[in-house]
């Protein structure tokens, strides 16, 4: 039997972790061919393996009232794992570094891919925004073309097929017809013209009203409380075009520098990534030197060498059931 040296005291504190039997330990220890003595063992070296979660995790899901050790084969360790850690095998202590910090390079990786779909969608809207907003740019200089003056003396509105040059008539007409279209969510009537464009009025929400005025482009205000307010809200939708257009151009530069800030970032690698297939390559490398799988094949062939076998034979008069168990062959 081959001797390995595991502190007896930190042993039975993880035995009481993972409320496991004295004599389950030992015999499992012993089974795989390892005698506990006391000697050295580092607690630091238990606690950065991923083989202790792996172990705790089997346990804890396995039947805790399996009456038989061989029903713990598939969630105990193998006699690699248990030789590579109490050993104090160097490359145990590389494979546990590794494993962090390429668990931690595999999560910046990951977030650099998302950074990058975040990139290319903020970008494809960007564009998006430049034709929508110089769309827009071009329809509102159109229409400052067709724009009339309607300041002052100016004054004048079409409603209802008659031409009204006060402002506090107009706007009572205005207040009117929005009193009786407020149930008619969501449907546009034409009631005149204004400032050379077409007016609408639409019912809105919170028992609201609006005015519309459409040229290249559409322009709405709020129906307010009084008659001269609507007029004056209605007077500098279109006074205010020479704003909009304004706003619009600086909308247009600043989306277009973002793009180009954007543009730039899109297909930047992700800064370490050879430092990561050098470890995943070295993941490899350790895994098959310690060989962790080692035990596991053994493991499975002699829970199936233990398993019995009903086998039926039907004969003309009768049919007789056997219970076969597969006999262990030892390879010389």
């Amino acid at each position: 039997m081959e001797s390995l040296n595991v502190t007896g005291s930190f042993l039975a504190k993880k035995r009481h972790e993972l409320g496991l039997s004295q004599e389950f330990m030992a015999a499992r220890l012993q089974r795989e061919g390892v005698d506990v003595t006391e000697g050295s063992f580092d607690a630091y070296m238990w606690q950065t393996l991923e083989t202790k979660a792996k172990f705790i995790a089997q346990v804890m899901t396995g039947d805790m009232t399996m009456r038989r050790l061989e029903d713990m084969d598939s969630a105990a360790l193998t006699y690699a794992e248990v030789k590579a850690i109490a050993s104090g095998n160097p490359l145990v202590i590389e494979k546990a570094q590794v494993d962090a910090e390429l668990i931690r390079l595999t999560r910046l990786r990951s977030a650099h891919a998302e950074e990058q779909y975040r990139i290319r969608t903020s970008l494809r809207h960007s564009h998006e925004e430049v034709e929508t907003w110089t769309e827009r740019l071009a329809n509102l200089q159109e229409d400052l073309k067709l724009r009339q003056d309607t300041s002052g003396d100016l004054f004048r509105i079409k409603l209802d097929g008659q031409v009204l040059d006060n402002r506090g008539v107009a706007g009572e007409l205005l207040l009117r017809r929005a009193e009786k279209i407020k149930a008619r969510l969501g449907e546009d009537i034409r009631i005149g013209t204004f400032a050379g464009f077409d007016l609408f009025i639409r019912s809105s929400f919170n028992n609201s009203a609006e005015l519309v005025l459409r040229g290249k482009n559409s322009y709405s205000t709020r129906v307010t409380d009084t008659a001269l307010g609507t007029i004056r809200s209605l007077e500098s939708v279109v006074q205010g075009f020479e704003e909009r257009a304004g706003r619009l151009d600086t909308d247009i530069r600043d989306s277009q520098k973002r793009g180009i800030e954007l543009e730039a970032k899109v297909g930047a690698p992700f800064e370490k990534e050879e430092r990561y297939h050098h470890l995943a390559r070295r993941q490899s490398e350790i895994e098959e030197q310690l060989d962790l799988t080692k035990n596991q094949a053994p493991n499975q062939l002699e829970a199936a060498e233990n398993t019995e076998v009903i086998v039926e034979t039907e004969q003309p008069d009768k049919t007789e059931t056997v219970k076969h168990k597969p006999t262990r062959k030892m390879k010389v």
